[in-house]
């Protein structure tokens, strides 16, 4: 289940657990609506996930990439220490970035946009 809001210079997506066997096409399609939205930064809350399946990490990394592209980023919140490993596992190239607080990212949406480093 995907929870969605565009908020001034972002989008936000909260993940939250779906029903066993829930294809990640649902995350796919949110995915590309936000890389879509034109905005600098797409956020991804991973508060509510307990683990996150190989292909949900391969669609976040390849967005990862995408928004790049884009000169835009994506910024994973509140990611439990399981989630990171997974997606870490994963590992394509640098990282994205992962912050503990929604307040974070906007921080590091505003350091991005200066083209400064976290």
């Amino acid at each position: 289940m995907i929870y969605h809001e565009m908020l001034p210079e972002s989008y936000l997506l909260i993940l939250a657990p779906g029903r066993q066997g829930e294809p990640e096409s649902v995350l796919a399609r949110w995915l590309r609506r936000a890389q879509r939205s034109g905005k600098p930064s797409v956020w991804v809350d991973c508060g509510m996930l307990e683990s996150l399946s190989t292909e949900a990490a391969r669609l976040l990394w390849n967005s990862h990439f995408q928004l790049q592209e884009k000169h835009a980023q994506l910024v994973l919140v509140h990611v439990p220490e399981r989630v990171k490993r997974e997606l870490l596992e994963q590992e394509l190239g640098p990282a994205p970035c992962m912050v503990p607080t929604l307040l974070d990212a906007a921080r590091q949406a505003s350091w991005h946009d200066w083209g400064l480093e976290a």
